[in-house]
């Protein structure tokens, strides 16, 4: 879903115009490399998560000369009622970059919220807001879109999620800071289906739910809790850079949406064979059948 930085950013840019087009409370987000979370107040959830997937698919699809639909048909939407169900929701949530093996920890994933609930309070360092003229914003996005005043930009041109987002209401769910790091650092356990039945509203919000994951998927996130991370291998969207800015030159494609079968194929043996990437990886950023 995302090949780059830039990628990342416009997403995150629609997430927010989408937001306040269709008057979404956003509460926090994670953006993987092949899905995306989002924990929203609104009273048209597929409505919001459609137009949003629309216009990032304009987008993509612009940028790297691809054609038809993005990712699957259909958008999963869990209804959340109850305290606890809501801060389990937002533990999952945050805590995805490390389920996934991206981060060892939920604050070191740069695409999602977990950094920016308590940072003061906790002392993370994010990004800040540059004074950007509205021109000078609008230049960042999708002509004719429109936003309100309080929307603030970072020196490259995205939302600054403490501008859009419902931090505050987030936040609120945990209570202190002190209780935010012991969600995000906690072992996954039975206790955390307990804790939701104290809201009688319903089944427990479980990893294997909000994933839509086999037991095996959900084992290896429940392993990655412990934080073993392994810096040196990469990510999804390192293995997109290598391919995008050292590779595709040589084969004068725009994209590998150009490149012929052959053409993946040897690209496919030297990202193997050269750079030890996995044959998983490789489909996904080589976007190969398999």
């Amino acid at each position: 879903m995302f090949r780059d930085d830039e990628d990342h950013g416009m997403f995150v840019n629609l997430m927010a115009l989408r937001s306040f087009e269709q008057e979404t409370g956003i509460i926090v987000d994670a953006e993987m490399s092949t899905h995306v979370h989002l924990n929203v107040f609104t009273s048209a959830p597929t409505r919001y998560a459609g137009l949003l997937r629309s216009s990032y698919t304009k987008y993509f699809n612009g940028k790297y000369g691809r054609e038809g639909r993005f990712g699957q048909k259909y958008t999963y939407v869990l209804k959340v009622d109850g305290f606890n169900h809501q801060m389990v929701l937002e533990n999952y949530i945050n805590r995805n970059g490390f389920h996934h093996g991206a981060s060892a920890t939920a604050f070191g994933y740069d695409y999602c919220s977990a950094r920016y609930l308590f940072s003061e309070e906790i002392g993370l360092k994010i990004e800040q807001p540059v004074l950007l003229t509205r021109e000078e914003m609008s230049s960042f996005l999708p002509r004719r879109s429109e936003f309100p005043d309080h929307y603030q930009m970072n020196s490259n041109g995205v939302f600054v999620r403490q501008s859009f987002m419902e931090i505050r209401t987030a936040e609120k769910y945990y209570g202190s800071p002190r209780n935010y790091l012991y969600q995000m650092n906690r072992l996954t356990d039975e206790s955390w289906s307990r804790e939701q039945e104290k809201d009688n509203t319903g089944a427990p919000i479980t990893l294997s739910l909000v994933e839509q994951a086999d037991e095996t998927t959900v084992a290896q996130m429940l392993k990655n809790e412990y934080g073993r991370f392994n810096k040196n291998r990469l990510q999804d969207m390192d293995v997109c850079r290598l391919i995008d800015k050292d590779l595709l030159p040589g084969y004068g494609a725009q994209s590998v949406y150009q490149l012929t079968s052959s053409q993946k194929r040897r690209i496919a043996r030297q990202l193997f064979y050269d750079y030890h990437v996995s044959e998983a990886q490789i489909a996904r950023c080589l976007v190969l059948d398999r």
